[in-house]
């Protein structure tokens, strides 16, 4: 019995390569073994000779191939690792389409009304939990207001008259006629239609603010001229010179004045001053001034 056998072998006479190797095919029991192409990661690790090549015995989950290095169905490739699509179970796990895509895991066939990377939306105008795959249609409802005709509608009267052989469809036809014909009348005298309320644009409101800043700047510059022209004014009033000229009407006559000259007094007009001895025996002389008299 061979112990300690060499070159990956093993075996009574080291004529077998151990589990996770292969020998190339035509190489005699006396060569060593290669390791198979199989990672234990994506196989069991261990291989066979296959149409003259190393094929890997069984593939992890997920994985396929000779050397079990691609993925399958429902699995994508996220750096050489096979992860599973999460697609919240919203797929058709028949559909021969593929679930997800191979690289990017983008979930290709949502059903159930989702959408989304992983199918975790509902679609548009279906609302629910899509995890819980119960997105139903969205349903809108629409108030309506019933409002009073201001005028008098016209009544209509309707008269069936009872016929002796009717069967059970023409009785069912005749009903629906009969209620799709009240419904028309009725909506006759209801009115959908709400007065409409005028809305003022941010356009429209930032103009009217404009108008109202400008009208009171224009207000407070002409209270600010009135003001200064009603100081000038005072101004000039207060620096006015306080002296006037005022002429007044003169009543003398000038022919008056010439007639009176010949009856005048004249020996007033000239009056010889005495003149008067100094003590110190000096003449003193009056002043030509005081030789006149008016």
């Amino acid at each position: 019995i061979c112990l300690n056998c060499t070159g990956n072998r093993k075996g009574r006479y080291c004529e077998k390569c151990k589990d996770t190797f292969y020998r190339k095919p035509g190489a005699n029991h006396t060569a060593g073994c290669e390791p198979c192409p199989c990672s234990v990661v994506t196989s069991s690790g261990s291989c066979h000779i296959e149409s003259g090549k190393a094929v890997c015995d069984q593939c992890n989950p997920g994985y396929f191939g000779p050397d079990c290095g691609e993925c399958t169905d429902s699995y994508y490739n996220s750096d050489s690792i096979c992860v599973r699509c999460e697609c919240n179970n919203n797929t058709n796990a028949n559909s021969k389409q593929p679930i997800c895509d191979s690289k990017s895991g983008h979930c290709l066939s949502c059903t159930l009304n989702t959408t989304g990377f992983n199918c975790e939306k509902c679609a548009e105008g279906y609302v629910g939990d899509p995890v819980a795959r119960n997105c139903q249609i969205e349903v809108t409802t629409v108030p309506t207001t019933v409002s009073t005709p201001t005028s008098t509608p016209s009544s209509t009267t309707i008269t069936i008259s009872p016929s002796t052989a009717v069967t059970n469809s023409t009785s069912s036809t005749k009903t629906q006629t009969l209620r799709s014909t009240l419904w028309s009348l009725s909506q006759s005298t209801v009115s959908t239609a709400e007065p409409v309320t005028p809305e003022i644009s941010w356009t429209q409101f930032n103009i009217a603010v404009l108008v109202v800043i400008i009208a009171v700047v224009v207000l407070l510059m002409g209270f600010v001229a009135g003001v200064y022209v009603y100081r000038e004014y005072r101004n000039r009033k207060l620096n006015a010179p306080f002296w006037t000229i005022e002429l007044k009407e003169d009543n003398i006559s000038f022919s008056s004045y010439h007639d009176s000259i010949p009856n005048a007094d004249v020996s007033g007009l000239l009056e010889d001053d005495v003149t008067e001895v100094v003590p110190n025996g000096q003449l003193s002389l009056s002043t030509p001034m005081n030789s006149y008299k008016i």
